[in-house]
């Protein structure tokens, strides 16, 4: 067993005796439930975050004895832009999320993000979530991107999925998406009549 402490920046705090097979998962939702916290994000007393919910306690580096500080996050919500929703029968959607969570719930037009199902599975650890007017697209904890919605309104990454490698951040028009990477460089996907396609500057594009 493990004797683990995990502490509100306001002092309360409280000791948890959890299992060495337990993960990082169960240690966030058992702090969550004691402390009557909604969301939680445990950063160890070293600085690091403890993002990836399936990783064991230990391969996370926690030991016997050891602190943790749990940082209370406020959810937030995007929501798909449609400035001609008036002549447009496609609908929107929203979609609330945590920083740092393990799942969003999406709600709306299904084929505007509403139904998140096919990728739900895929968002964790969410970082960024940005919106075109019928699709989402969030950047994971590692990197990564994950988008769903409309296909031909940035709903579908998979031309480009092999670069979103270290995205940083993730800007939309209408209808597509730019991803900055860590090197300065830059990835689009979406319509191309509304930037999906930045193959003519691609060179340009560095950092």
């Amino acid at each position: 067993m493990l004797q683990v402490t995990v502490a509100l920046p306001s002092g309360r705090a409280e000791c948890f005796s959890v299992d060495q097979g337990s993960t990082v998962g169960d240690l966030k939702v058992l702090a969550q439930q004691t402390l009557q916290q909604g969301f939680l994000r445990l950063v160890t007393t070293e600085g690091r975050v403890l993002d990836d919910f399936q990783q064991s306690l230990l391969t996370a580096g926690l030991q016997d004895g050891d602190h943790v500080t749990a940082f209370v996050l406020q959810p937030r919500v995007v929501g798909t832009s449609r400035a001609d929703l008036w002549k447009d029968d496609r609908g929107g959607a929203f979609a609330l999320w945590f920083p740092g969570g393990e799942s969003i719930i999406t709600w709306g037009h299904p084929n505007c993000g509403g139904d998140s199902s096919a990728v739900q599975s895929q968002l964790k650890g969410v970082q960024q979530l940005q919106a075109t007017s019928c699709a989402f697209a969030a950047i994971l904890a590692d990197g990564s991107v994950v988008s769903w919605g409309h296909p031909v309104r940035g709903g579908d990454s998979s031309a480009v999925q092999s670069q979103l490698k270290g995205v940083q951040e993730i800007q939309a028009t209408e209808v597509a998406f730019a991803a900055i990477l860590a090197d300065g460089s830059v990835v689009s996907w979406g319509s191309p009549v509304f930037g999906g396609d930045s193959s003519a500057v691609q060179s340009q594009l560095k950092g």
